[in-house]
């Protein structure tokens, strides 16, 4: 089934809590009920928390487990788990988001991000935080090595090869032990802040971008920039594809969701920071969304359901009030096909490298730009 170009992309960032796996698969079963994309869980390698205060500290699964366990009580909706760049391995990175793709027959996805805190660095035998070009420099040969082992096998698994890698960080031989993925790669996401180097980094390799921005504006400055900077490496034109995050606050009056907003504005703390929360009735909710569209500032969005009184009810609000309107404009499919996660959002399934000799250079290095554009970003 040939996608309408008109159709936003939708995913739900799950607000995990804590340990309550039934949650969450009720969650990611609502959002399926919904027809959206994929849902996606943010994760954290540090406890944020103050001893000696009266903080409640908070923990939460790890996301490729977590969403394991979800694959097996859905059957469409794509997981996307969020892994840092910084301290993992590429091996193991690779292995498990290749074991994720295998269980959940093509559905998988790799927020990809960087650490930067000290607390983060404290637990991995570090006294400093890592500095942010190294950070960056890192994860471009992470990602490097990582889709170089999940092209180590061909797709018919009859033929699988060493790819001898020896870089600045990484020296791993290969090949994975997980066959190639129903995806060829899960689908690549990076949560991009406002840092020049971000940008540069989602431009040359992320294929779908979940952003943070206030205003019509900026977000269409953002938007243009990013797809601009991957035009100069050569990428296709909608990629990346952009979501910026919301917040959807709904009420069946505008006073209702000023009342609702009050409430969650009181209980809310950092959830959501830097995201645009969007207040009103389910057909304002749907104006605002339809206008960032037109206007290119977004491909779709990513929903961060309000966490008062509780996400699944959030969730579910969006999915029954808002979508129907979504599919009633023509802004939203009204059934899954059978697609992977990476079909769903118009890209290509990888070339399988075994189909042609392996040049003497890397087949597998991400290219270089013909010209790199300056921009001032927002």
């Amino acid at each position: 089934m040939a996608r309408n170009p008109r159709h936003l992309h939708l995913n739900a960032s799950l607000p995990v809590p804590g340990l309550d796996v039934d949650t969450c698969i009720e969650l990611a079963r609502t959002a399926e009920r919904g027809l959206l994309d994929s849902v996606s869980v943010d994760d954290s390698l540090a406890v944020w928390w103050q001893p000696g205060t009266t903080d409640t500290a908070a923990g939460g699964l790890e996301p490729l487990t977590l969403l394991s366990a979800v694959a097996t009580a859905t059957e469409h909706i794509g997981l996307i788990a969020t892994a840092s760049t910084t301290f993992y391995e590429p091996y193991l990175l690779a292995r498990a988001f290749a074991s994720l793709d295998h269980i959940s027959y093509g559905r998988a996805g790799w927020t990809i991000v960087t650490s930067a805190s000290l607390r983060e660095a404290n637990n991995f035998s570090l006294d400093e935080q890592v500095e942010q070009s190294v950070r960056h420099e890192r994860a471009a040969e992470l990602l490097d090595v990582v889709t170089q082992l999940w092209d180590s096998w061909a797709d018919d698994a009859r033929q699988v090869r060493e790819i001898e890698h020896t870089g600045l960080f990484f020296k791993v031989r290969g090949p994975l032990n997980v066959p190639r993925t129903p995806q060829g790669w899960p689908l690549l996401a990076q949560r991009v802040g406002s840092s020049a180097e971000d940008v540069k980094f989602a431009a040359r390799y992320a294929e779908t971008v979940f952003s943070e921005r206030q205003t019509l504006s900026t977000a269409v400055t953002f938007a243009r920039e990013v797809k601009a900077r991957a035009a100069a490496y050569g990428r296709e034109a909608h990629v990346p594809v952009v979501l910026p995050g919301i917040i959807p606050i709904i009420g069946s009056t505008d006073a209702e969701a000023r009342r609702l907003q009050i409430e969650h504005d009181a209980v809310r703390s950092d959830y959501g920071h830097g995201h645009r929360v969007l207040v009103g009735t389910p057909e304002r909710i749907v104006d605002s969304m339809q206008e960032w569209a037109d206007a290119g500032a977004a491909d779709g969005f990513n929903i961060l359901p309000p966490p008062y009184p509780d996400g699944l009810s959030g969730l579910t609000t969006f999915v029954d009030q808002v979508v129907p309107l979504l599919q009633r404009r023509d802004l939203f499919r009204t059934e899954y096909d059978n697609s992977t996660l990476r079909e769903r959002f118009g890209l290509p399934r990888p070339e399988d490298h075994f189909l042609a000799p392996c040049p003497a250079a890397n087949p597998h290095t991400f290219p270089q730009p013909a010209t790199q554009p300056t921009f001032a970003v927002a």
